[in-house]
């Protein structure tokens, strides 16, 4: 993880790494890991999400299609 963690109620743009049959995987363009229940999408392909959660500890967030 490189960059800051997205905070919740945030906005924004991420590309898809990995789709689960929950949701999808995906990264931010600062290189910050997520979670997006519900969603689906393409390896590659790019979301708006809206960020619900986030942990700095771990370096990650959840988020939902937005």
């Amino acid at each position: 993880m490189s960059g800051a963690i997205p905070q919740a109620g945030e906005t924004l743009d991420v590309v898809v790494t990995r789709e689960l049959p929950f949701g999808v995987l995906v990264e931010t363009g600062a290189g910050v890991a997520g979670l997006v229940r519900g969603a689906r999408g393409s390896a590659g392909a790019t979301l708006r999400v809206r960020v619900v959660e986030s942990d700095a500890a771990l370096g990650r967030f959840s988020a939902e299609p937005g």
